[in-house]
Order: structure tokens, then sequence, then C-alpha cells
């Protein structure tokens, strides 16, 4: 809208500026050759031809959600702090785990002290069943002078001595056994539970992203996506990456290394000028925050899909996207900055052309009025290429004649047009 506001302008200023002489009722223009050239003026944004991502681990523990980011367009170095993610699920886990070993380790001791403390009594028992069977043993000496009855129940008593020593040795055996393996299963489960807690530590600990190499990083979008609960609502997820946003997607990068020899620019088109604008046509670039930087480009491709950001902007009216090369770039050049665009659609040289709105259809002709004293004569053309504003000529005109740039009164005619195959009128 402003480009047709300031094309009208410079029209008007034109019409009364360029002609030596008005008439009181119709505007007229003064014809000169000139180079023609046809512009479309847009605004786009500057971006990396190829950009390096950085993406998020994967994990199976739950969504992941931003919690420290890199500022968009920071110079990081080698070893710096790009991204901190974080999983509640996998946290939670690994505090479950942690106390889980913490549990087993307490476990373990109290294990292996009543092991001990059951060792050293069937030990004491031992020690008590031997000194029963030495004692019972030097009362054997007694026994050939005792009674048939003394002998008799001296020799159950080494029996039971000899019995209860067995028993005791046979119970410490199984106990040793018994509590050694108990405390072989208790460190084997505490030595899982570590690994486990190490395989969580492990996760959390690459949920910090950290700078492979130096250079400029760039903020990214994830898909925009909508979400239909059960109950009929919805909700809208997606759009710029930034502290608080949950990653929907794992091949969603956090952030982007851009590569700063190689940068080109998008920007939207509308339909009407999106028709007209090729590919390799010739681009005039401003960067006015890089100092007012000024350099060229080329149309690279056109993108058929409408553009959807600028269709929520005005869903009546359809744009397209379109990627420009930048010829070579400067220092100044960042990603995300605002550049000014002069397309060149078409552009020749000392030609000849006229104002559109001088041009009148009559009987299947195209005729301009040129100026002859106080009348206008009408001159069959034929036109070329036409613009937004203007029109070329390629027959019909010489190229110094003031013509009309409205159908001039009855009155005011000199004749009616002859046919385009007569040149006499066209060369008066």
């Amino acid at each position: 809208m402003k480009i047709c506001l300031f094309i009208s302008l410079s029209l008007t200023f034109c019409l009364f500026s360029c002609t030596g002489k008005k008439d009181d009722r119709i505007i007229t223009y003064q014809l000169g050759k000139s180079d023609y050239i046809e512009k479309i003026h847009v605004t786009g944004t500057v971006q990396a031809v190829v950009n390096t991502p950085v993406m998020p681990p994967r994990s199976s523990y739950g969504q992941m959600t931003i919690v420290r980011l890199a500022q968009d367009g920071a110079f990081v170095k080698t070893g710096d702090t790009l991204c901190v993610l974080t999983v509640p699920q996998l946290e939670s886990m690994y505090r479950e785990v942690l106390t889980s070993v913490e549990n087993l380790g307490a476990e373990l001791k109290k294990t292996e002290a009543d092991n001990q403390l059951n060792i050293a009594l069937l030990e004491a028992r031992l020690a008590t069943s031997e000194a029963q069977l030495k004692i019972s043993s030097l009362d054997s000496l007694q026994m050939k002078f005792a009674t048939e009855t003394t002998r008799k129940l001296l020799d159950l008593e080494m029996k039971k001595a000899v019995i209860e020593k067995q028993k005791t040795e046979r119970k410490l055996a199984a106990t040793r056994i018994i509590g050694e393996t108990d405390i072989r299963q208790k460190r084997a489960r505490i030595m899982q539970e570590n690994m486990r807690a190490q395989t969580y530590a492990d996760q959390i600990n690459s949920l910090t992203l950290i700078a492979q190499r130096d250079g400029i990083v760039m903020r990214t979008e994830s898909p925009r996506i909508t979400v239909i609960s059960s109950g009929g609502g919805s909700g809208s997820y997606g759009g710029p990456v930034r502290e608080g946003t949950t990653l929907m997607f794992f091949n969603t990068p956090v952030l982007q290394f851009p590569d700063m020899s190689r940068m080109q620019i998008s920007a939207d088109v509308v339909e009407a000028d999106f028709k007209k604008i090729e590919k390799g046509q010739k681009v005039n670039l401003t960067v006015a925050a890089a100092q007012q930087l000024v350099t060229t480009g080329r149309v690279n491709r056109k993108n058929l899909a409408a553009s959807q950001a600028m269709r929520n902007y005005n869903p009546k009216v359809k744009f397209f996207e379109i990627i420009i090369d930048v010829d070579s770039c400067h220092n100044r050049m960042k990603p995300g900055l605002s550049a000014n665009c002069e397309i060149i659609i078409k552009q020749e040289k000392d030609t000849l052309y006229v104002p559109s709105l001088a041009i009148f259809d009559k009987d299947s002709s195209r005729v301009v009025y040129v100026r002859e004293k106080n009348k206008f004569r009408p001159v069959n053309i034929t036109a070329g290429t036409s613009g937004s504003s203007y029109t070329i000529i390629t027959e019909g005109l010489k190229g110094n004649e003031i013509i009309a740039l409205s159908e001039p009164p009855n009155s005011l005619i000199v004749q009616e047009p002859e046919k385009k195959d007569s040149t006499n009128i066209n060369n008066q």
C-alpha cells in the first residue's frame, strides 16, 4: 500500500512538473526515452543458508522443559552452557533410586551386624560344648572306679556333649553360609541400584547442553500443533523456543549455529507481485540495522505454499514466501535482521514508456492522444511490457510527443485514429 501511494504521489508530481505547457482542462505528459525499471519492494528477514542444529537428547521418561537457554544472537565459546532442560519424571525416579540405595545400605549394615552377632553366639556355644566335652572326658577317667549305673550316665553325658558340639558346628557353618549369601544379595542389589542411579545421573547431566564450537547461536521455533481434548476443548502448542517451553518433539532443535558465510533473505510477497517474480531476478538489498549495509542478491526460489504467518495476519490476502540469495555477505549481516528488498522485475535501457492511464481502447485498437497545438490527435500504438504504473511503447510514438493523461472531449480531438498499419499519422 505504501509503495502504491508513493508511486501515485510521484506520478502526480511528474504530471505537473514535467510538462512545459499545461492545458486548463487536460493534464499532459512530456514523453522522453529513458531506462525503464519495474521494481517490487518487500521486507524480508536475514537467515543463514546452512544452520547446524543443537538437538535435545532423547528421553523415554516424559517431556522435556527448557529452564535456561542462551540468548538469541549471543556469541558463545566452546564449553559454554547453551541450554538446560528438565524432565520431572526422570528427576523423581533419580531421587527414588537414591533413597533406595540409602535404605539398602542401611539394611546391609544391619544384616552384617546380625550375622556377626549370630556367628559370635554360635561360636560361644561351640566353645561351651567343647569345654563340656573336655570335662566329660576327664570324668571318664573315673568310670573304672564307678558303679555300672554311674558309668552309663557318664557315657551318656559324653555322647550328649559330642552331639551338642556337632550340632553347634553345623549350625555355625549354616549361619555363615546364609549370612554371606544374604549379604551378597544385598550388595548385588545395591550395585544394581547404583547402576540405575548412575544411568539417571548421566541422563540428567545430558540435559545440560554444552557448546562444542565457537559461534553465534540463534533460537528456533517448534512446529505448531493443536490438541483436542476428550472434553471437546483444544490447545495450541509450539512456536518460539524459549525458557519454559515444553518440547513436544525430540527432533526440534533448541538452538542453531548459522553459517555466517552464506546468507539468504526470506520475504513474504502478496499474490499479485508473487506472480511477477521469477528465479534469477536481481535484488538490491539494504539492511538498516547493520549500519545501512547495502548489497545485492538473486531470487533463488518461490514457495508455492501460502505463508501461514501472513495468513494469520491478514486472512483476506494471500502471501507467498520467496528466498533471495545474498551475493556477498558482511560480518554485520546477522540472522534475524530485517532487510529491505528491491526486486528488479523488468529493466530495459533507453526505451520509451508512458503512464498506463494514458492508453485508451478504441475500436479494438489502443491509442494515446498526442497534443497538436491546442488539440489532441489519437495515435495508434503497440504496447510492450506493462508494469504497475507504466507501459513500454514499441510502435506508434517517437518519444518527444506530449500526450494526454485523460481522454479529451470530442471538441478537442483532431480526428479519429487511423489504423495501426498506417504510418503517416505516426510520423507526423
